[in-house]
């Protein structure tokens, strides 16, 4: 079987100059991006049922590079650096790589990686919040 390369994120790549979010909008787009890390968690919980297709894991992934996108420049716009957090879509990629190019019977393998790293990610992104509201003055 050929491997399967999911479209998406590598590395974080700069985001265009016209797509930006305002310290009010950070929450929302965080929450967003939380969205999406569970889209992508339901997407391969289908797949393995043979019920989504690696285009539909696919598109998940794309928004949830995306969204990351918009979080990194969200929280850069506030000079918080978020370089601990660049490699994760890549590793993420990766992972999904490794479990679409293998048997849907082979899932459970996968889900404990891609979980750690959406958590990894979730504490990254808890730490960048506290930041914020420091910056910001927000509660």
């Amino acid at each position: 079987m050929p491997q399967y390369r999911p479209a998406g994120p590598g590395y974080y790549t700069p985001f265009p100059q016209n797509s930006t979010v305002d310290g009010g909008d950070l929450p929302t787009a965080v929450h967003n991006l939380i969205r999406a890390m569970k889209g992508i968690q339901e997407s391969l919980r289908l797949w393995s049922c043979h019920q989504a297709t690696l285009e539909h894991v696919s598109n998940c992934y794309m928004q949830f590079g995306v969204q990351f996108n918009i979080i990194v420049q969200a929280f850069e716009g506030y000079d918080i650096t978020t370089s601990d957090l660049h490699a994760i879509p890549a590793r993420l990629r990766t992972t999904l790589e490794d479990c679409l190019g293998d048997s849907p019977n082979a899932m459970d393998q996968y889900m404990p990686e891609v979980r750690q790293l959406l958590c990894e990610l979730l504490q990254g992104l808890r730490s960048k919040q506290y930041a914020w509201r420091n910056v910001s003055g927000r509660q």
